[in-house]
């Protein structure tokens, strides 16, 4: 498919339509346009080289051309001209490239037209079907007397004392430790600083827990663990690691009467009636929260599913780069280079790529279908609201006018891709729905 070619004083621009989001923009510059392009190229080597008997940047263009070949001014003129004729093509059309074009280049002569033909990928039309009929129902939780129960014993946690005991470490207590977690040679966490360690198999890992009970104080034990897939730290879930813990002190935990001595310790009312209301409340208040977070999720994951796009793999592969800089970043936090990481865990950099190729691809058809939605329902934002959102992140760097355009417009897409979740809820939840907290 060819569309009607763009115009402009100093080229045309022919957009033809291919398979899998391509495009190929065919530009021809002027011959004129080539010409002054010629001249701004001498211009610039002018200044880099020397004629003698003239300062850098005034022998005439004659002599600058004859001493330093037709070659490099060519090379010179290509390099500076077709991103231009580029950029301007792609502003002309409309397209949205997400990636770098392949060129197809013709020969650039003086006294000629430039002819290039840019093929490249850019963002695919999202079909979004009968999307006003999208409905996820709204899924609710009670608050049972079994969690305002648990609640109240979190509370007597909370305000239990702890005393030393000369026994070994059992389940329940707290001890006063130095844990070090090691893979190899290599330290991943803890050190010389004593932590407190609670021997409760909910709140650690149940293995380590399991590797300290019958520890007294003074004593040291080295043991083996593999971390669960749910480990916070993506990059060490179900790696094998080494546990050195030495024992400081062994304390045991007395916990207050559960009456209304505790509501008033608890700071919740005179009574233990009062307390149970105040958790009732809180907890009430806690699932509404959830409960409005998973919808939601339900909700992008409808929309994500029920639009029909086909996701460019250069918009994949791009969302994957972006996954491993930010795994990267995390891993150098931990003073760990990627390569290092990568060698550890006994992968490579392309099963490391393959492995987050499926998540990236929903994500990235998640952001199709919220701009495609935005779109569809008009949605525009406050741009004074975009300029404070790039003004914070760019606050405390130095940012040229490209860059602070270029965190406006990432700012202007994630405020819009809001509110489209925001427009999302109120479509799939007709009967009213609270504010969209993220995508």
């Amino acid at each position: 498919m060819t569309d009607t070619p763009g115009k402009s004083p100093s080229m045309t621009v022919t957009l033809e339509r291919k398979a899998a989001s391509q495009v190929a923009l065919q530009v021809e510059a002027t011959a004129d346009e080539v010409e002054a392009a010629i001249q701004a190229s001498l211009r610039r080597l002018a200044g880099r080289v020397r004629i003698p008997g003239f300062r850098p940047g005034k022998a005439p263009t004659a002599m600058v051309e004859r001493a330093i070949g037709w070659e490099t001014i060519r090379h010179e003129t290509v390099d500076h001209l077709v991103p231009e004729l580029y950029r301007r093509a792609v502003d002309e059309t409309g397209v949205e490239p997400v990636g770098d074009p392949e060129l197809d280049l013709g020969e650039l002569e003086r006294a000629q037209p430039l002819k290039f033909t840019a093929t490249v990928t850019v963002k695919p039309e999202v079909d979004l079907r009968d999307y006003l009929t999208l409905r996820v129902p709204m899924e609710t939780t009670e608050t049972t007397e079994e969690s305002i129960d648990q609640a109240i014993q979190e509370a007597r946690r909370r305000h239990s004392e702890l005393a030393d005991v000369d026994r070994a470490a059992q389940a329940g207590d707290v001890i006063r430790c130095t844990l070090v977690m090691r893979r190899g040679d290599e330290v991943l966490t803890g050190g010389d600083e004593e932590r407190e360690l609670e021997l409760d198999r909910e709140l650690v890992i149940p293995a380590i827990v399991d590797g300290v009970i019958g520890l007294t104080a003074g004593e040291s034990r080295s043991f083996e663990t593999t971390l669960p897939q749910d480990y916070r730290q993506e990059e060490l879930r179900g790696a094998t690691v080494t546990i050195d813990v030495t024992v400081h002190a062994v304390r045991e935990r007395t916990l207050p009467p559960e009456d209304d001595a505790l509501a008033v310790l608890d700071g919740h009312g005179p009574t233990l009636e009062d307390l149970r209301e105040h958790y009732r409340t809180a907890l009430a208040v806690e699932a509404a929260d959830q409960d409005r977070e998973r919808h939601e999720a339900a909700a992008l994951e409808a929309l994500r599913d029920y639009v029909r796009v086909d996701v460019p793999e250069a918009m994949t592969d791009r969302e994957i780069e972006r996954q491993l800089a930010d795994l990267e970043y995390r891993l150098a936090s931990l003073g760990l280079p990627l390569d290092r990481y990568i060698e550890m865990s006994g992968q490579t950099m392309e099963a490391l790529r393959a492995e987050r190729r499926e998540s990236a691809a929903s994500r990235v058809r998640l952001e199709l279908a919220l701009d495609a939605l935005a779109v569809a329902e008009g949605i525009e934002v406050d741009e004074n609201q975009v300029e404070r959102e790039a003004r914070a992140v760019a606050e405390g760097r130095k940012v040229d006018a490209a860059q602070r355009r270029r965190l406006e417009d990432l700012a202007r897409r994630d405020l819009r891709r809001r509110a489209a979740g925001q427009r999302l809820l109120e479509i799939v939840t007709p009967e009213g729905v609270a504010d969209f907290v993220a995508t």
